[in-house]
C-alpha cells in the first residue's frame, strides 16, 4: 500500500467517524468509490474495528489504577460511541448471517414426534391413531 492510499484509507475513516456522529443509528456510510481501498463494506468494518483496538491500547493504561483506567474507559466509549454503534450493528448482523449459514448447511430440523408406545388392550396390544 502507498503512502498515498495509506492517506486515503485514514481520510475516508475519518470521514465515516463524522458521519457516525451525525447519524447515531449505526448504519455503515458506505460509497462504491471505497471499494478499492477497503475490498468492501466488510473491509471498513474490520479498519474500524482494528482503529477501536489500537485507541483501547494507546489510551488505557492499567498500570494508572482501577478508577483512572475506568474514566478513560467510558470517556473513550463516550467519543467513540458513533463507531460503537456501527460495530455493534456490524456484529449483530454478522451472527444472524451465521445463524442462517448454519441452517442452509444443515437444513431444517424435523419437528421430534412422541415415541408410538404400546398400550395394551384386552385383546392384546394396539397402536395409538
Amino acid at each position: 500500500m502507498t503512502w498515498n492510499e495509506t492517506h486515503e484509507r485514514t481520510r475516508i475513516i475519518r470521514e465515516v467517524e463524522a458521519a457516525a456522529a451525525v447519524d447515531m443509528s449505526g448504519a455503515l456510510p458506505w460509497r462504491e468509490e471505497w471499494n478499492q481501498y477497503f475490498s468492501g463494506p466488510h473491509g471498513l468494518v474490520a479498519a474500524l474495528r482494528a482503529r477501536w483496538q489500537h485507541m483501547c491500547e494507546a489510551q488505557l493504561d492499567v498500570q494508572d489504577g482501577e478508577d483512572q483506567f475506568q474514566d478513560a474507559y467510558t470517556r473513550l466509549r463516550r467519543t467513540q460511541s458513533a463507531i460503537l454503534a456501527i460495530l455493534q450493528r456490524a456484529d449483530a448482523a454478522h451472527a444472524a448471517a451465521a445463524a442462517v449459514d448454519l441452517l442452509t448447511l444443515t437444513g431444517p430440523r424435523p419437528a421430534p414426534s412422541p415415541a408410538r408406545a404400546r398400550r395394551l388392550h384386552l385383546r392384546g396390544p394396539v397402536l395409538p391413531v
